[in-house]
């Protein structure tokens, strides 16, 4: 099993690096494509939500929401019923980059599983889905 983490921690740097490399021009790095994904697919989620929705704690969900919003892609807005909770909504730039974004994601997915058959992809998928909720089931914060 110590082999099986590996290459998926080690094939997880790989991706970002590809990444960063990628979104360079959108002025993008590490997971701030996870946060643009999310906040257009649900404009308006809290920050508490976000943090769930891609197992960050948050802190650094309101650290990169910080750095995001200085860049210009997000707006948070006081929450209406609760002035604690803070919402997140895309702007007009963040719903621009998104298309590119999920283009690059689509195109390294692309390339680790190129020469994989179909079947094999559907089953990996599956597996690893497995894995994650096992984990996230492990790891109650999330």
């Amino acid at each position: 099993m110590e082999n099986l983490m590996r290459y998926i921690n080690r094939t997880s740097r790989l991706s970002e690096l590809y990444r960063n490399d990628k979104m360079k021009e959108y002025d993008l790095r590490g997971m701030h494509h996870t946060y643009i994904l999310n906040i257009c697919r649900n404009p308006g989620v809290s920050q508490e939500d976000l943090a769930q929705l891609i197992f960050v704690n948050k802190s650094n969900v309101a650290r990169q929401l910080s750095v995001l919003e200085k860049k210009g892609y997000i707006i948070r807005k006081k929450c209406h019923q609760d002035a604690r909770r803070l919402l997140v909504y895309p702007t007009d730039k963040a719903k621009d980059v998104y298309p590119k974004v999920v283009e690059i994601l689509k195109k390294w997915n692309e390339i680790i599983v190129e020469g994989i058959p179909e079947e094999e992809q559907a089953v990996l998928e599956r597996q690893l889905k497995c894995m994650m909720e096992k984990a996230r089931a492990e790891v109650q914060d999330f």
